[in-house]
C-alpha cells in the first residue's frame, strides 16, 4: 500500500476507458471502487484506474481495470471516495495585475514583520495623511497564517490610513478605520454582506470581513495615465504568452 500522497500527470484527462494496456506493461498501481471523474466530454464517472509510472494506462470499470493486475502491481481500494483532477486556477486580473508595481517594485513579503517592514518604507516617502495600501498578500503565504493587527498597523504608519487587503476581507489600522466612518456603531446597511469585528468592548479590532467596500482609500504615488496602463497591459500578456502553457492535468489522490 503507498504511504504517501501521489501525484500522477497526465496529457489529458479525457483517457479512454477502451484503450489496452501493452503485454509487458502491467500497471504500478490499480486504484479500484472509487468515483474517479475523468472531465471527458461525457463527464464520465469511472470506478477505476490503471497507473504505470507516470502515466495513465486505462480507466473504466472495476472488473475491467483489476484484469489488468500483475505480480507486482499495487492494489488501493478508494472505498468509493471521489478522485478529481489536479485543479489549477490559472485565471488573472491582467487590468490590475499589470499595475501592481507602476509606482514601485513591491518586495517579498514573507513574515508578518516584512509587511510592516513595507509598511514603514511607504511611510517615509509618501505625505502624511495619505493612505498606504497592500493588495494581494494573502494570509495563506504568510507563515503566521493571519491578519496584522490594528495595533501592528498603527505602530508601522500612525500618520497614515492604512489598509491591508485581500479581496473582500482586510485589516485596517486606526486612522484608515476613522476616514472609512467605522466605528463601534458601524453596521452593514447595503444590503450586501459583511460585518466588521468588533472586541469585547464592542470596538472594530480593523479586521472587516466581506465589505471592503466601505473602505474609502484613496490612490497615492505616481497616477497612471491610460497610455501607461495601455503599454503596461500588453507587456504583461507578453510576458504571460512567453512561457506558454503546459497542457497537462494531475489526478491527486492519497490512501487518507
Amino acid at each position: 500500500m503507498l504511504s504517501r500522497t501521489a501525484i500522477i500527470s497526465i496529457i489529458s484527462l479525457a483517457v479512454s476507458p477502451l484503450s489496452s494496456v501493452r503485454a509487458g506493461e502491467e500497471p504500478d498501481l490499480i486504484l479500484h471502487h472509487g468515483k474517479i471523474v475523468t472531465v471527458d466530454k461525457a463527464f464520465t464517472l469511472q470506478q477505476a484506474l490503471a497507473i504505470r509510472g507516470s502515466k495513465v494506462l486505462r480507466v473504466g470499470s472495476n472488473e475491467d481495470i483489476l484484469k489488468q493486475q500483475g505480480p507486482h502491481t499495487q492494489l488501493l481500494d478508494r472505498e468509493d471516495k471521489t478522485m478529481l483532477p489536479g485543479l489549477i486556477d490559472a485565471h488573472v486580473h491582467p487590468n490590475s495585475a499589470c499595475m501592481i508595481e507602476f509606482d514601485h517594485p513591491i518586495p517579498e513579503m514573507e513574515p508578518i514583520a516584512d509587511v510592516l517592514a513595507y509598511i514603514k518604507s511607504r511611510a517615509k516617502v509618501l505625505s502624511k495623511g495619505e493612505w498606504i495600501e497592500v493588495h494581494q498578500v494573502f494570509i495563506t503565504r504568510l507563515r503566521e497564517q493571519r491578519y496584522p493587527t490594528r495595533r501592528e498597523l498603527d505602530e508601522a504608519a500612525p500618520d497614515n490610513p492604512v489598509v491591508f487587503s485581500t479581496g473582500p476581507d482586510a485589516s485596517l489600522n486606526t486612522l484608515a478605520l476613522k476616514r472609512s466612518g467605522i466605528d463601534k456603531d458601524f453596521q452593514v446597511t447595503d444590503g450586501g454582506p459583511g460585518y466588521a469585528e468588533k472586541d469585547e468592548h464592542g470596538e472594530p479590532t480593523g479586521i472587516l470581513r466581506s465589505c471592503t467596500r466601505y473602505v474609502k482609500s484613496q490612490l497615492s504615488g505616481r497616477q497612471a495615465t491610460e497610455l501607461d496602463r495601455t503599454e503596461r497591459l500588453l507587456q504583461l500578456l507578453k510576458d504571460y504568452t512567453s512561457v506558454g502553457r503546459q497542457a497537462f492535468a494531475a489526478f491527486i489522490f492519497s490512501k487518507s
